[in-house]
């Protein structure tokens, strides 16, 4: 007979059940006898995740946009005074002001904020790769994180995301360690990358319980034990990716993406 993994529950059923799948979920290699014993197991999971560790730290003070600007493409003092002058007034972030005056073209926008950030940018992205839904996120993760995986090497593991600026680094962080993959972040301008994030999710089928928004604690339990309970045995990692909690489900070589919000977690 093999007894539910969780705590307190004390069910068993026979040993040949559990291991043909006909009976539970087997999450992590231990068998739990319902989606109930699922929920309270996920739910005491996430209430024991350590504090989020600080993501994307520079080991320098950051350039300023404006000196950066003034390097590369010889933008004036007074132009600088003029769009902070705006900027106040406008509450528009700087690069975009100095944009829309015209005294900045895209391209030397993305740059400079790439170069602030350390990371490469792109001007361009090929929509048929990235309709071919590289890395294999949720349509909700995408959308949520705003990291739109736009290129993915299985040899090396190696995933490439496109992001704006400041760079997602709890998203890009959590990425990486739930894929075990190395993750680049990749900046492309504010206004390519809602077409970017349309062209991943208008492509390929969701499971029916991954369609929705990101959900509280409680109702991602449930949506975690149904899915363990559709695929019967899986393996489970969560990060936090604050304000969420990411839970993925492995099983025969597909992955499931549930985002929960954080107000819940820990309590």
């Amino acid at each position: 007979m093999t007894r539910c993994a969780r705590d307190g529950c004390g069910h068993r059923s026979p040993a040949f059940l559990v291991a043909y799948g006909a009976f539970g979920v087997s999450i992590d290699q231990r068998w739990y006898c319902s989606t109930r014993c699922v929920e309270i197991t996920v739910r005491d999971r996430l209430a024991k995740l350590p504090p989020v560790e600080p993501a994307w730290i520079q080991s320098w003070l950051p350039i300023k946009l404006g000196t950066l600007l003034t390097r590369q493409v010889g933008l004036s003092s007074d132009s600088i005074a003029q769009a902070l002058d705006l900027q106040r007034r406008s509450g528009v972030p700087f690069g975009q002001t100095l944009k829309s005056l015209g005294l900045v073209t895209p391209e030397d926008l993305l740059k400079a904020l790439a170069t602030q950030a350390g990371v490469r940018y792109l001007t361009s992205v090929d929509p048929d790769v990235v309709a071919h839904q590289p890395g294999g996120l949720s349509h909700h993760t995408v959308r949520t994180l705003g990291i739109v995986p736009v290129a993915a090497d299985r040899k090396r593991h190696e995933l490439q995301v496109a992001c704006t600026a400041p760079i997602p680094g709890h998203a890009v962080r959590a990425l990486s360690r739930l894929t075990k993959w190395v993750v680049e972040p990749l900046l492309v301008s504010d206004e390519s990358l809602p077409h970017l994030v349309n062209v991943y999710t208008s492509a390929g089928a969701q499971l029916p319980a991954l369609r929705g928004s990101v959900c509280d604690v409680d109702t991602g339990a449930a949506t975690v034990a149904r899915i363990a309970r559709s695929l019967r045995k899986v393996r489970m990692q969560h990060e936090r990716c604050d304000p969420y909690v990411w839970v993925r489900l492995e099983s025969h070589g597909s992955s499931a993406d549930v985002l929960m919000t954080m107000a819940l977690a820990g309590r």
